[in-house]
């Protein structure tokens, strides 16, 4: 059977927009990556910002992936689950790997975001979707030698006009104008920050590299697998970095989703995870020679349905959400993060439980290091600005969230003498 791909969206082809904040009335679904077929309530609000099951025109763009009709393949049928029939999920033919699981090779559409054809269908597209893999591959195809291609500014009109755009993993990173384009924490926080143009070696421990984005989040870095592969510390420096005047980041957790709305400046965490805000606005950079070093760092982290207002940086949390400031739960004097085997590795839980949610400790601490050398403290502390919210969800899953916890990094040396007694 022969494929045939359109991109549904019309346009009037001419010199690339100027997009201001106030000019904005869409919507964007930035997800975290390794999103699951189950996730309800990041589809069915997407589907729904589309127009509806019977009306939504939704395209993809699968020019990070590395098998791009595989997995437009599998988000279409995803997209079946919920209502949308598959002849309402039509794949954009951009491209820059082959997919072996066809006999085409899809390697030969990596100029097609030029062409003004492809671009100015007839049909009008209600929303946009960008698969996951490289997200270098998606800026260099669709922003080829730094100019808006024709179908690059087809998805900013209907951005612009009230559609909503979205992605996952990659098509996540490139939704701020700064884009993480590789890194670690720990690279990151030890001071291997590489130049936008440097050739990166995938099989080397990556500096952190930071490269324009797309744009289409206006407050601040996006960074996505938050929780998973913990770039809690590339995402701080990242913010630290760039040369915005917003010193905001957002780490979106995986199997999650940050919604925004560009008309209200607000968004809403969903799915099973949630986003992590970092706010660098009144912290203080100190010269240290070890290492990356800050001071009043602000953290907050939401999570099940909490809101937050973007412009007066204020978590709205949950209606079902109880305060538990000034009523916590917790009794642990001394809370400690240092490996596998302590309690609430996972950062929104180290934050709420051990902190938040814990009565009788101001601060609790955590470490990474690689063994003897170079280490790192993270103090997390919390007071008169911070609060925490928590309910009981899907039974007795707990479901928190904390705001303004301060965090400050201090670099030091350890070292670890493990030789076993005779």
């Amino acid at each position: 059977m022969k494929k045939t791909y359109l991109l549904a969206l019309s346009l009037s082809l001419g010199s690339p927009f100027l997009y201001a904040k106030t000019q904005l009335a869409g919507e964007l679904m930035i997800v975290g990556g390794a999103l699951a077929s189950s996730n309800k309530a990041v589809y069915q609000q997407f589907i729904q910002s589309a127009g509806g099951a019977d009306k939504a025109r939704i395209v993809v763009i699968p020019a990070a992936s590395s098998q791009p009709v595989k997995y437009f393949r599998q988000f279409q049928q995803d997209l079946a689950l919920y209502g949308v029939p598959e002849q309402q999920v039509q794949l954009v033919p951009i491209a820059v790997k082959d997919d072996k699981s066809t006999t085409e090779d899809e390697s030969l559409w990596r100029h097609n975001a030029a062409d003004p054809k492809l671009a100015a269908q007839e049909q009008q597209a209600t929303a946009v979707w960008f698969l996951g893999g490289d997200q270098n591959h998606l800026v260099d195809t669709l922003r080829a030698e730094g100019k808006n291609s024709p179908v690059l500014d087809a998805i900013w009109q209907l951005y612009q006009s009230g559609g909503i755009v979205g992605g996952t993993s990659a098509g996540a990173a490139i939704m701020s104008e700064t884009m993480i384009a590789s890194g670690s924490s720990w690279t990151a926080l030890a001071r291997a920050v590489a130049k936008p143009d440097t050739q990166i070696d995938e099989a080397a421990d990556e500096p952190l590299q930071l490269r324009r984005g797309l744009g289409f989040f206006p407050d601040g870095v996006i960074d996505q697998h938050f929780d998973r592969r913990a770039r809690f510390g590339r995402l701080i420096v990242a913010v630290a970095e760039q040369n915005s005047a917003s010193a905001i980041g957002y780490g979106v957790d995986e199997d999650s989703a940050l919604f925004y709305q560009a008309k209200t400046r607000q968004f809403q965490a969903l799915g099973s995870g949630g986003v992590t805000v970092i706010d660098l606005r009144q912290a203080r950079k100190v010269t240290n020679p070890l290492g990356f070093q800050m001071e009043n760092i602000r953290l907050s982290y939401l999570q099940g349905g909490d809101r937050y207002d973007i412009q007066h940086q204020q978590l709205l949390p949950h209606p079902d959400k109880v305060k538990t400031t000034g009523a916590e739960y917790g009794s642990n004097p001394n809370p400690v993060m240092s490996g596998v085997f302590s309690a609430n590795t996972r950062l929104k839980d180290f934050i709420t439980f051990e902190l938040t949610d814990n009565k009788t400790a101001s601060q609790a601490i955590s470490y990474l290091h690689q063994g003897n050398g170079l280490v790192f403290g993270l103090t997390f502390s919390k007071d008169e600005k911070t609060s925490g919210y928590w309910q009981y969800l899907d039974g007795l899953k707990d479901n928190s969230s904390a705001h303004q916890v301060r965090l400050d990094i201090v670099p030091g040396r350890i070292q670890i003498d493990l030789k076993p007694q005779s």
